[in-house]
């Protein structure tokens, strides 16, 4: 996961110096991940819509052997082996994509765009148990730091999780485990206890010292500036903005709502040409599976859109959902249409010899004469009168 973490920004930053722009590297990589994903998530959006489409025969089979538990599941893999399904396809490629997600979300939730803490845990002892001090050479904890010049490099908190005596002054720094410093690099210095009572008890000033009062378990925290968060894209102000709960629908986090309600929508066109609408009689209803297939489709984008003005998402987060979206939507749509064609050749041709095809309309309601020795030496006959 670290390693794709790193990849992402890396990306980030060759699109930005592009650019010029943190807002428009987001959407660059965003297209570019989705790109690479394209295959996979094709492959999952074709077996969706596969299974979608057969929905009805599948309703019908499992009818015919509803008394015959053992029967009816030999036929529903017979039935998935005739018609080159797989159940479980829709699923797989969807779950590959979570570490990138993953790794995305974490991309865009500390910098450039956000600022990220580094905790280092402390416990402190009675003076009389000196000897049971300790010092871990540094955190383990770390993060990514992007400068305004565009170098990266990991900066981790020296020294680490401690034990120390009551009384103790400690000098804490940071340091490059990968990459090099920027020259005039700072970051704040917070210092926080497990017990509230004994918030007062732990003093960290600006230079990283600090100085433990009482005996307990206390943190000491560098949180690292994230450069870019406060960077403005289009209509949004602040590509690190979070926001949830009321304060979404202040005036000035307008943005904020828009971009959800753009993930909604998109999110609907999704649904909507990833699941096919198989054509139904006027007297036939819809059985259960379907019933609940179109509840879903109504009511998921409504409950993600509610979901996420409570959330407190990043505004870099929201932006790579609603490219993300506006993708799958352009992917969904191209293959149901490459569906759709391949259904109306396979209904308009036959094959008659190997390697000749022609167009005769509906199978179903066409002869056929097959191609044997008998009529092929009839058709010479023919070809010399």
């Amino acid at each position: 996961m670290d390693f794709i973490n790193s990849l992402m920004i890396l990306s980030l930053q060759f699109f930005a110096k592009l650019t010029h722009s943190y807002g428009m590297a987001i959407v660059l990589l965003t297209i570019a991940v989705r790109l690479i994903l394209w295959p996979l998530v094709s492959q999952s959006t074709v077996s969706m819509q596969k299974m979608s489409k057969l929905q009805p025969k599948l309703k019908e089979l499992q009818d015919r052997y509803k008394d015959k538990p053992e029967v009816l599941q030999v036929k529903i893999m017979e039935f998935y082996k005739e018609n080159k399904v797989n159940p479980m396809g829709g699923c797989l490629p969807l779950l590959i994509q979570i570490p990138v997600f993953i790794a995305l979300y974490a991309t865009f939730s500390g910098p450039p765009f956000a600022d990220k803490v580094i905790p280092v845990k402390v416990k402190v002892i009675d003076s009389a148990n000196k000897s049971l001090t300790t010092h871990e050479e540094a955190s383990s904890a770390n993060c990514n730091y992007i400068s305004p010049n565009g170098q990266i490099c990991k900066i981790v908190v020296f020294p680490g999780d401690s034990t120390v005596t009551q009384g103790s002054t400690v000098k804490y720094a940071v340091r490059a485990s990968e990459g090099v410093l920027p020259q005039g690099f700072a970051v704040t210095w917070l210092g926080k206890s497990k017990d509230k009572e004994l918030a007062s008890d732990i003093e960290v000033n600006a230079n990283g010292e600090a100085t433990f009062k009482h005996v307990g378990e206390f943190m000491v925290e560098a949180k690292v500036p994230g450069i870019a968060k406060n960077d403005s894209f289009v209509f949004i102000h602040g590509l690190g903005k979070v926001v949830s709960g009321l304060a979404v629908f202040k005036p000035e986090n307008f943005d904020v709502i828009i971009m959800v309600v753009m993930f909604g929508a998109t999110m609907y066109l999704s649904q909507k040409f990833t699941v096919v609408q198989t054509p139904k009689k006027s007297n036939e209803e819809m059985d259960e599976a379907q019933i609940i297939q179109q509840q879903t489709m109504k009511t998921m984008p409504i409950a993600m859109t509610a979901m996420f003005l409570f959330i407190p998402i990043p505004a870099g987060v929201l932006i790579y959902m609603v490219i993300s979206n506006v993708m799958q939507t352009i992917q969904s749509y191209l293959v149901q249409q490459f569906l759709i064609k391949a259904d109306k050749d396979k209904e308009n041709k036959v094959v008659l010899e190997s390697g000749n095809t022609i167009n005769i309309g509906s199978v179903e309601t066409t002869a056929v004469e097959t191609s044997t020795p008998e009529i092929t030496e009839k058709r010479k006959k023919n070809i010399k009168k």
